[in-house]
Order: structure tokens, then sequence, then C-alpha cells
């Protein structure tokens, strides 16, 4: 069959386009078969390429964490801290007072016989409360590897986060009786100086109106006149009136330490391999943790002690001193991780 020149010029054309065509999807599909992987570039890389888990003990008490390294210079830890749950006693002498705030600590064995009398209950002259610290926080934190040819050395940022409360301080079981006590002498002293016991019926349920005998009722008053209320004198106020502590109504004495719930954190460390294979590392880390200005420390009935009051007594006075100077929250740790992959 002849062919004239410009069909013999279309199928060559043709022909080879098609050659082309699949010479190049061949090259493609060459291409793509040995093209690595987003998860082959990250191994590659060595992002997310292994998982560490790690213990570590410091100032922030027990600690899990896991880490993994999120660039070739910086590695992404994530955990969370324990405080070990201890006890400190504090202790507080139970002091008499007048309305007008003045302390007479010479009438305190007048009102605990009035009390045993009243109560039947024997007081203690001194009250014990337990001081005990309550962080579990969550961390996330990025460790930051600057120096290509000393991998030891780390810089650390991150934050801490949890309950805003960091310790707490309330009465010890033995001291609830001579708590209960205390309150219910300062409820009468109360009800004995407002009520006119001429005129005013006691509210006795099922008894109907009864009357206190007003003779009674001057010598009762003119007793709590002169003995005064019952308190834990903790400290003074800034103008110098004496801060007393009266039991709340379930008859306990408290107080929290409260910081901010979110703490950032800023350290540095330095680690190694503590096995041949180095799947076993260790490190030492020391930083600040920024818990947003000194804590307050607010008792049961609102007052803020770390802000209101001077000359606060005892070890509590010694504590909260300590506490007014610490803006931050010193952190050492020692961390031992193994590397599952």
């Amino acid at each position: 069959m002849k062919l004239s020149l410009p069909l013999f010029f279309t199928l060559a054309v043709m022909s080879a386009g098609s050659v082309f065509a699949q010479v190049n999807y061949n090259d493609v599909k060459q291409d793509e078969s040995t093209r690595p992987n987003i998860f082959q570039r990250m191994n590659e890389s060595g992002v997310l390429n292994n998982l560490d888990l790690s213990l570590n003990a410091g100032t922030t008490g027990l600690g899990l964490e896991v880490s993994s390294p999120i660039t070739e210079w910086a590695r992404v830890r994530v955990g969370v801290d324990w405080m070990p749950r201890f006890d400190v006693p504090l202790y507080f002498d139970i002091q008499s007072y007048t309305d007008d705030g003045k302390i007479n600590s010479s009438n305190f064995s007048k009102a605990q016989e009035l009390m045993e009398s009243l109560t039947g209950f024997e007081v203690d002259e001194t009250v014990v409360m337990n001081g005990t610290p309550t962080m579990t926080q969550f961390k996330f934190l990025i460790d930051v590897y600057p120096f290509r040819s000393n991998r030891h050395w780390h810089f650390t940022a991150g934050f801490y986060a949890g309950s805003r409360q960091i310790a707490k301080a309330c009465n010890t079981i033995e001291e609830m009786p001579s708590l209960l006590a205390i309150g219910i002498y300062n409820r009468a002293y109360e009800f004995i100086k407002k009520t006119d016991f001429v005129d005013t019926p006691l509210d006795i349920p099922g008894y109907g109106d009864l009357y206190l005998d007003p003779d009674l009722a001057d010598v009762l008053k003119e007793k709590f006149e002169s003995f005064g209320r019952l308190g834990v004198h903790m400290g003074d106020y800034k103008n110098g009136t004496p801060y007393i502590m009266e039991p709340d109504k379930d008859g306990t004495l408290r107080a929290r330490a409260l910081v901010n719930a979110v703490r950032p954190y800023l350290g540095f460390g330095y680690g190694g391999a503590l096995s041949s294979d180095k799947r076993w590392t260790g490190s030492f880390d020391v930083g600040a943790m920024i818990w947003g200005g000194s804590p307050d420390v607010i008792t049961h009935d609102g007052v803020n002690m770390t802000t209101e009051l001077d000359n606060v007594r005892g070890k509590v006075g010694t504590y909260l001193g300590l506490i007014k100077t610490m803006k931050v929250f010193p952190v050492v740790s020692l961390r031992i991780a193994y590397t599952l992959f």
C-alpha cells in the first residue's frame, strides 16, 4: 500500500509520542518507587525515630516521663510529677482576747475551767496543725541541644500545670475536742453578751418559752466579758491589731498555699549514656519554676497571711517568711531513661 507523505509523517509522530509517553511513565513510576516517604525522611533526619521512658526524682517529687526528638537538635518531654505526702507539725498557743482585740493570756485558765463546765471537754493550751505539700503536676518541656560537637548539655523551656493549691495545713484529729469546745464557748459568749434574758426566752424546741434566771445571766455575762473570746493568735495585721483564728463551723483550723495553675519553667542540664549500647541514659537538671510571685497562704476564714499579716508566730512565721522570698520554685532533678525503640 502506498502512503502519501502527509500520512507518513502523521503516523511517525504518533508512534514516537507513544514510545516517549511509555518511557516517561516508566521513569515516573521508577522515581515514585524509589522516593522515600515521610516516615523514611523523619527516620533519616532523627525526628520521632525513638521513644524514651524515664523516671525522675527531685524537688518537684517523683515523676514519670516519655520523650522523643522533634528535630535534630531538640527533644520534647511530657510527664507527671507527684510530691509524696508528709506532715510537718506546727504548734500554736490558744489565747483569750477581748472584743477590741487585746490579748489577755492570764484569763485562759479561767476560760478553760468554764469551757469544761459547759462542754465537758478539757481544752489543751496548744493546738497542733500539720502542714502537708499537695503538688501533683503535668509537665511539657523541650530540651534544646545547641552544641553539635557536645550533645551532653541542653537548655530547657516549657511549663508545669496543676491545681493552684501546692500545700495545706489542718489541725490534727487529736485537737478536735479542744477546737469543738472553743467553738461552743465562743458561740455561747456571743449569745450571752447579746441577749436580754429578762425579755427574751431561750429557744429550746419542745420546751416552750423558758427564761434564764436574770441573776444567773448577769453572772455569766460578767464571767464571759472578763474572760474574753478564745482563739489561736496567728500574727498581727499591718496596723498592729492581732489576728486571732477561731475554729470554723466544722470545728477545724485550716489554711492553703495557692499559686498560678500554669507555671513556666526555664533551666539547663547535662546528660549522657549509662550503658555501652546507649539504651540507658542519665541526666541532671537545674532550673526555676515561675509560679507567679509569692504563694498566697489563705486561712479558712479568708485572711491572706502572705499580704495581710506581719509577725506571724512560730514555725509558720519562719516558713511564711521563706515563702515570701521565693518568687520562683527551684527545680533540681535527677533523671534515668531507657530507650524503648
